[in-house]
């Protein structure tokens, strides 16, 4: 909210937006190059390599739910005849959601760090494909050229994936991050990092008014709080995998229930696509999934 209220005063004054906008850039670029590669190695090598492959299903429980949402949102858009451009929108907004900068904070703030493994890896199950079919999706509405080299390129630079690595190579060779690191991120990083995520959260989210695209707006959340998490529940119970008491399910339900992902702002602002929309389909589920959905699925699985 706080973020919310800063984009709002300072878009109001012109002295104020350009320095604040290069302000939350910095953080931004901070978030991807730091903290999100730290949060990532802390929260995988503080556990042994046997809990690492009980996670793996966390992975699975987030590549379902996305090719679900993926391809029940295609067919919903080719049935209500939607050009290319909303189609597009309403794919990337309904399959991928903010599992980082949202959905770490709040994993943490109700599960704890041991919460953030399982996260972590179900994190990089939606993030890893929202980088791949983002950009090719983008660049095809924006009738770009895309190549293997570009979407490679988006893979391999990006830090949280590659701290992943790092952190499984740890885990894998028995080299244990120090426990001054990891008492270091708890106590003193830990809070102030996701604090500033989720002020960077608010700040991003340009507040449009949403009958204009009400339908759009109508699918998506219907993918993002209905779909995604029924079939994530369906998943969970297919792999016999007990809510109270398993270390997955938990952080799975939480992530499924996010907004659509930030991401999908970046790639509308770096391919000239309908900002506007685009914003909407953020901002308002994002305050759904915050003050609506994680409440009721508070009171279920806690």
């Amino acid at each position: 909210m706080i973020g919310i209220a800063l984009r709002i005063i300072t878009q109001r004054r012109k002295s104020l937006k350009a320095k604040t906008v290069f302000c939350f850039n910095l953080l931004y670029l901070f978030t991807i190059w730091a903290i999100l590669p730290l949060v990532v190695l802390v929260s995988i090598s503080r556990h042994t390599a046997s809990e690492l492959f009980v996670f793996a299903n966390a992975f699975f429980l987030a590549f379902f739910s996305l090719g679900v949402c993926f391809v029940t949102s295609v067919a919903i858009s080719r049935f209500t005849s939607d050009d290319r451009k909303i189609t597009i929108s309403v794919v990337l907004n309904s399959s991928f959601q903010n599992c980082t900068f949202l959905g770490f904070p709040i994993i943490y703030a109700l599960l704890g760090a041991d919460g953030l493994g399982p996260a972590t890896i179900y994190a990089i199950g939606i993030s890893v494909p929202h980088l791949i079919f983002g950009v090719i999706l983008a660049s095809n509405v924006a009738k770009k050229r895309i190549t293997a080299g570009l979407v490679l390129h988006n893979i391999i630079t990006f830090p949280a994936a590659f701290a992943l690595i790092v952190a499984i190579l740890f885990v894998t060779l028995s080299a244990f991050l120090p426990s001054l690191i990891r008492d270091t991120f708890d106590v003193y990083l830990a809070d102030l990092f996701f604090a500033l995520m989720l002020l960077l959260v608010g700040f991003r989210m340009p507040i449009v008014s949403p009958m204009k695209y009400l339908k759009t707006l109508t699918t998506v959340s219907i993918m993002r709080f209905i779909v995604g998490p029924l079939v994530t529940i369906s998943a969970i119970l297919l792999l016999g995998l007990n809510i109270k008491t398993d270390i997955t399910p938990k952080p799975a339900l939480i992530m499924a229930i996010m907004p659509p992902g930030m991401l999908n702002l970046v790639l509308a602002l770096r391919y000239k696509l309908d900002l506007k929309m685009y914003g909407t389909l953020i901002f308002y589920p994002t305050l759904i999934s915050l003050f609506i959905m994680l409440p009721v699925l508070f009171l279920l699985i806690f």
